[in-house]
């Protein structure tokens, strides 16, 4: 059984870690009773958990063996068979690196302009061949920009899953990415109107920094990779934390009095994070396991936006109702057309000339019909080639990118070029330099600085050919300190 505490009322309450779970998340929870099979494949490790009537059963991890696509249908049996799990329904989160996950800016516009343009933009940014299923959550919006979160997965990585589930006798219901879960806990913090909640968690080893509203709708999610070896993690996460609390301020009204922080002894703490962050850092008001998170994972709604379940499978439970049902009424009208069959045959006889001109009509309306759907389907075809002319306007860019190049230049560099410019394919971008170190200090700054550029949030991609052009020239000399230049060009898509 679990025990449900009170939730802390502001970040001032919740000071230590505890092992219960919230009461706003138990109630949002409990709503409805089912019985699910919750499963986790991340880092090729499966976890299981059988829920019974929101009861919490036995769980169970595949113990040494990896699993693939190819070995899923046999943890998934062995999964079933261990958790003594008796229903049919599954819940599944996975991450995998064939998962894409991006964040793109665009002006706002209607939907209906919307999903054409983010359907164009999936395929230019898919990572891998042939079909992919996406979806899209809309998050930040402000000062005239809107955020789009896009999650972009092979389509047969799908068709793979929702195939070992049919062939178990298993309903899909959830299958979404690991992160879903991260973002479904901003809506148990306590936040009060007007201020934001931000939360950093560490899920297999994954790292995320999720920023919501006062009623915890998400609005800006980022995910960390792997720094340099010469950063600590400690470091690392919180000038992402930091940045991330200065991006969205600048956007917006919010304010952000705390830091939610899931502790991960192995990894890293917040002792070693706060020396690096202005805001304070706070535990979260629960110590989770992954039953926890399995649990989390089977109770979120299947109308989630992440939720890539096709929708054909999240329908079949009810079409197989409704056909049991219309087998039934079937059945019932058959018995009841014998002993009407000749009413039917002589009324038919009575009304056959008026049967005649309705079936005229009904054929001379067809006609009509065909001709006004040939008509607008070429009216339709020339409105997408207007469209298509007004979506080939890209949205100012050197704007933004210049105030984001401002907050992030090294203290120890001095930027005496800036040079931004669209092309078709993209934007070029230059940057001309100095810094008045040794060339040692000066390539480590200069490094970082590229790195930051490559991070995001505007991902230039930069040639590597600064470093030779440090390392073959002579410093010069500037007030009795050594001076050196450098030029960093590249591309930003």
């Amino acid at each position: 059984m679990i025990d449900i505490p009170q939730s802390p009322t502001s970040c001032a309450d919740a000071q230590t870690p505890r092992l219960e779970i919230p009461l706003n998340l138990q109630k949002t929870l409990v709503k409805k009773k089912q019985t699910i099979l919750s499963v986790s494949l991340s880092n090729n490790r499966l976890k299981a958990l059988s829920i019974v009537k929101n009861t919490i059963g036995r769980s169970w991890e595949r113990p040494g063996r990896h699993v693939s696509l190819d070995t899923l249908r046999d943890a998934l049996e062995e999964a079933i068979h261990h958790t003594q799990f008796p229903g049919t329904h599954l819940s599944m989160l996975v991450d995998h690196p064939r998962l894409a996950s991006r964040t793109i800016q665009i002006p706002p516009m209607l939907l209906t302009d919307l999903l054409p343009f983010l359907e164009r933009k999936v395929q230019q940014e898919k990572p891998c061949e042939g079909p992919a299923a996406w979806r899209y959550q809309i998050g930040l919006e402000a000062r005239g920009k809107l955020h789009i979160h896009l999650d972009i997965w092979p389509q047969d990585y799908i068709d793979k899953i929702v195939h070992i589930c049919q062939e178990l006798g298993l309903s899909l219901r959830q299958l979404a990415p690991l992160s879903t879960l991260a973002e479904s806990q901003l809506s148990t913090l306590p936040v009060e109107p007007g201020q934001g909640s931000i939360l950093i968690t560490m899920l297999e080893g994954k790292i995320m920094i999720a920023a919501g509203k006062d009623d915890g709708t998400p609005i800006w999610t980022r995910h960390l990779f792997p720094a340099q070896d010469w950063v600590p993690l400690g470091e690392r996460i919180g000038t992402e934390a930091n940045r991330t609390i200065m991006f969205i301020t600048q956007q917006t009204n919010l304010q952000f009095p705390c830091i939610w922080f899931w502790d991960d002894e192995e990894r890293v703490t917040a002792g070693e994070i706060q020396p690096h962050v202005n805001t304070p850092l706070v535990p979260y008001p629960i110590k989770p396991d992954w039953n926890y998170w399995l649990w989390v994972g089977a109770m979120l709604p299947v109308n989630l936006h992440r939720n890539f379940t096709p929708t054909q499978v999240l329908q079949a439970p009810l079409r197989k109702t409704l056909t049991k049902a219309f087998v039934a009424m079937l059945a019932v009208f058959i018995l009841f057309g014998v002993g009407t069959t000749s009413v039917i045959e002589g009324y038919l006889a009575r009304h056959r000339a008026a049967m005649q001109t309705m079936t005229d009509q009904v054929t001379t309306l067809q006609q009509d019909h065909a001709q006004w759907e040939h008509r607008l389907m070429s009216l339709d075809t020339k409105r997408q080639w207007a469209q298509s002319v007004r979506e080939t306007t890209r949205p100012e860019l050197e704007g933004p990118f210049l105030s984001y190049l401002g907050s992030i230049i090294p203290a120890q560099v001095i930027l005496r070029k800036a040079f931004v410019e669209r092309t078709q394919d993209g934007w070029n971008v230059e940057l001309d330099g100095s810094a008045s170190t040794n060339l040692a200090a000066t390539l480590l700054v200069v490094d970082q600085f590229v790195q930051q550029l490559a991070d995001g949030p505007y991902h230039v991609s930069l040639h590597e050919d600064w470093r030779d052009q440090l390392l073959t020239q002579t410093a010069t000399s500037s007030n009795e300190r050594p001076l050196y230049r450098f030029t960093l060009k590249g591309t930003m898509l």
